[in-house]
This record gives structure tokens, sequence and C-alpha cells, in this order.
């Protein structure tokens, strides 16, 4: 159908659009909006599906997974290795898109709206990939640096790291034997200074272990998005200096740890974040995703594909009530178009995709039934 043509031209154009990269995908409301989105959804898997085949038969290599046994290889690198990006990693044309839907109107009644796609980002990234790497990342993890020269190696060992692990094993080990010999051996068993001495060298070694393991409790069990709600739930959120700031930082370790990701993965990440039912939103919280999007998420090192799908028609006066038209002499299209990388215009319905979602209508429930299931599989 004319609609398949659409979604198939943009799901290509976006395997190959650098990021950030804002799509306006303007159509008419409706859940022919959704019916577009998961058409252009099941033509990026495709694409996936296919790149990740060819680049298995060129390079001989596949892609590491971060679960079951590969977590226990994805911890060991995080907490001994730094990863670097080599020309290999850059030349690899496999995909893996991470697609995230936002419904705005499911936040339309808080208050900062934009802190609902913020979170929605945050907590569906740490879903994907679990809250233990995550967790790990944000107390061991290194950003990836650039390698220098010709060299390929993808990882490299953090020898500060490791020599401070086994200096601690070793004065606990350490402070263990002074502690037993004062204990056991006959002799000393009277000698207080040995056992104070003793315990506490094994304590202060330990400690530092200790800590370590607490910070990714802590980040096991506070996650990103409860993070920002807090700074957003807080009294003095309004006037607290620098509080942006936090929340960008946030978004910055989630932005390295995809990148981590990437190498470990040897594949190119690319999370989808579909945007929807903005136009049925008030003004002011329009305009804050808006902003959000061209502030916070747009990194230059940000894998992000924001699909902004919406309709111009009522999106644009929408705009030109907010505050933020202030110099942009109250023309709402210029202000879409500031924020909007890749503006993508879907027609009206064509015959051919009409006689389709005719033919879905008179379907029976066992066809429909078995069509969902056939395109699982």
């Amino acid at each position: 159908t004319e609609d398949d043509i659409y979604c198939r031209c943009l799901s290509k154009t976006l395997c190959h659009t650098s990021t950030p990269v804002t799509v306006g995908f303007y159509a008419p409301c409706g859940p022919r909006v959704f019916s577009l989105l998961d058409k252009l959804k099941g033509f990026m898997q495709e694409e996936m599906a296919r790149r990740e085949e060819a680049e298995v038969r060129k390079s001989h290599q596949k892609p590491r997974s971060p679960k079951g046994w590969g977590l226990l290889q994805l911890l060991w690198y995080l907490a001994f290795y730094k990863p670097v990006i080599t020309e290999v990693h850059l030349r690899r044309k496999n995909i893996e898109f991470i697609f995230i839907r936002f419904s705005a109107w499911q936040f339309a009644g808080c208050d900062k709206l934009w802190a609902g796609l913020v979170t929605t980002l945050c907590d569906s990234i740490r879903h994907h990939f679990g809250a233990l790497p995550l967790s790990c990342y944000h107390v061991m993890g290194s950003r990836p640096r650039f390698a220098s020269g010709f060299s390929q190696r993808e990882w490299v060992l953090k020898k500060s790291t490791c020599l401070k692990l086994w200096g601690m094993l070793f004065v606990l080990s350490a402070g263990l034997a002074v502690l037993l010999v004062a204990l056991l051996v006959p002799g000393v068993k009277d000698n207080r200074a040995l056992k104070v001495i003793g315990s506490t060298i094994a304590s202060l070694s330990g400690s530092s272990l200790v800590l370590g393991a607490v910070s990714i409790v802590k980040n096991l069990l506070v996650s990103e998005k409860r993070k920002i709600e807090r700074l957003t739930n807080s009294e003095k959120f309004p006037t607290q200096l620098g509080f942006m700031s936090k929340v960008r930082n946030e978004i910055e370790v989630l932005v390295d740890f995809l990148a981590f990701m990437e190498i470990f993965e040897r594949r190119r990440l690319r999370v989808v974040l579909e945007i929807t039912s903005l136009d049925i939103c008030y003004p002011e919280k329009v305009a804050g995703v808006l902003n959000a999007m061209n502030t916070l998420l747009s990194d230059a090192n940000s894998p992000f594909i924001f699909i902004l799908a919406v309709d111009p028609s009522v999106i644009v006066p929408c705009l030109e009530q907010t505050s933020c038209m202030k110099g942009l002499a109250d023309n709402g299209y210029l202000y879409l178009n500031r924020t909007v990388t890749l503006p993508f215009c879907v027609p009206e319905m064509g015959s051919r995709s009409k006689l389709q979602c005719l033919e879905d209508a008179v379907q029976t429930r066992e066809d429909l039934m078995y069509r969902v299931i056939t395109r699982n599989v």
C-alpha cells in the first residue's frame, strides 16, 4: 500500500541518518498514526535483522548479549576494562533499535510534562539492559575513548583499578593474618596490641570494598527515574540552583552507558523515542517537551531518534499561545522547524490503504488472531 511505501522509505532513511535526529512525523490525528508507527517499527526491525546477518558474514563475529552468561562477561568488563572506540567499531553497519513509545496524554496531569519524557526514557533503557549493569556502570564504568594510532584493541585493562584491588586484598589478608595470629598462636594470645592492629587493618581495607558494594546496591534500588522524580517533587524545585544540570548529568551517564554497550555488543545502538498524543496537551507543556528535546537530549554523542508524531495544523496554533514564541514573530512553524531535523509528511490515505483497512475491518476474529500470531513469528 501507499502507507507501506512511506514507512519503508522513512525506515531506510533513519538507518543512514546520523544522531541525534528529530523526525517530524506529520500525519492526521487518530488511529492511523499508531498504525503507521507500527509499520515503521516493523520495517526498521527487518532492516536490523538484514544488517545483523550481513555483518556476521563479513566479520565472523557474533554480537554479544547482556543476558545469561553474557551478563557475567559484561560485569567483568565493567569492573576491569576501559572501552575503546576503534576504526573497526566505526565501520560496523549492524544496528539495534530500542523502541520506546511515549504517550504525552498519560503525563498530561503533571506539572512538568518534559520530566515524564526523561523518566520514561531512563526507565525503558534500564528495563532493556537490566538494573544491575547500569548500577555497576554508575560506580565502576568508564567512558569510551577513541583509539590512538592504528590500534584495534577495543578493551584496555584498568591498571590503576587492578592495583588498588590487589593492594586492598593484600592489606586485608595481612590484617586478617595478624588478627588470627593474635587470636590463635600460643604465647601471643595475650598481646592486645596485635589484636587491635589486625582488626584495624582488616576493617579499614574491607570498608572500601563494602562502600563500593553499598554504592552499587544504592543505584540498584534508586533508579534514575526515581532520582529525577525526587528532584521535581522537591519544594525548592522552582528556585533550586543547578537543577537542570543534575538532570543532564543523569542523561549523560545514560548516553555513556549506551556507548559502552555498543562496544560490548559489537553493534550500533539507536534509541527510537516515539512521541505521541502531544497535540492534545496544554500549550506550555507542549513547549516544555520540545525544549527538553532541544536541550537535554540533543547532545552531539547521543544515539536518540525522536519521532514526533503530531498534526501540524493542531500543534502550531498550540505553540503560538505560549511564551516561548517571543522573538519569533509568533510564527509557530518557525519554532517547529527549529526543533525538527527531518520533516516527513504523510499524505492522506490512498485507495490501496483504504482497501487494506476495509479488508482488516471485515476479517473475522480468528483471521485477525492468525495474522497477529504469524506477524509475531
